[in-house]
């Protein structure tokens, strides 16, 4: 059976591990796979189950159509990728599942410490490379409810512990884009069309729901896994997300 990497599971997966590798006593930092000059490897996507019957914890059991999935893969950097599969009755299923599900709670654990600590200066770096050079025409300011446009958008729990996260600093990103905007008038308007350009190619590219938003969450931080500047693009993206209609209403 041929592999397949879908992207929008591929993007789920880079997103919640927060670019780094899932094993708890390695967690370096890998590139996402978008990067064209990587700062640092490329991570690797390993198989669970693998994806062959006779390859490192392979279950012939197992649905095929759920082999090349999200929920099937865990992150790792190239050497604890081949070290898993090179000794796969060490790295078990149930050890890969319990490292992904472990790291996946540290990442938003990290993120949650890191929230309260940002300020103007963390706010000013991530806006910076998100906010465009030209203009587009912004008519339509009709809100729609944040947990309608999460149904609407096929958000998952998981994006909404996220947000509510985000939206913790709103009345700091408030204060910040205001200041910004006495500087620069069309800033607010920049700074949206930043996002729109953004969430229009990965909608065009297929790229959905939970996936989409750790997608721009990766974009607002600048592919950066460092947690206290994606604390300051989650706040900005939640901002955009109650406050404009960048997403599908």
């Amino acid at each position: 059976m041929q592999r397949g990497y879908p992207r929008s599971d591929v993007k789920l997966l880079f997103g919640r591990a927060a670019l780094r590798c899932a094993f708890p006593t390695c967690r370096r930092e890998v590139a996402s796979p978008d990067e064209d000059t990587p700062k640092t490897q490329i991570g690797k996507i390993a198989h669970i189950i693998g994806h062959s019957d006779d390859g490192p914890r392979g279950d012939s059991s197992f649905p095929r159509e759920k082999l090349d999935t999200y929920h099937n893969w865990i992150l790792l950097c190239p050497t604890c990728h081949d070290t898993a599969d090179v000794e796969p009755e060490k790295y078990t299923v149930e050890l890969l599942r319990n490292a992904k599900a472990e790291h996946e709670s540290w990442v938003r654990a990290s993120l949650a410490i890191e929230i309260p600590n940002i300020g103007f200066a963390e706010l000013e770096i991530v806006t910076k490379s998100i906010a465009t050079s030209s203009r587009l025409i912004l008519s339509d300011f009709v809100l729609t409810p944040p947990l309608e446009k999460m149904n609407k958008n096929g958000l998952t729990p998981a994006i909404h512990s996220l947000l509510s996260m985000g939206l913790s600093r709103n009345s700091e990103v408030k204060a910040f884009i205001q200041m910004y905007a006495e500087i620069d008038t069309n800033f607010p308007d920049r700074l949206k069309e930043g996002f729109i350009v953004e969430y229009d190619r990965l909608k065009s590219s297929n790229i959905v729901g939970d996936a989409l938003f750790e997608t721009l969450l990766q974009f607002s931080s600048g592919n950066s896994s460092d947690f206290k500047r994606t604390a300051a693009g989650l706040a900005i993206l939640s901002y955009l997300f109650e406050s404009c209609e960048v997403f599908e209403k």
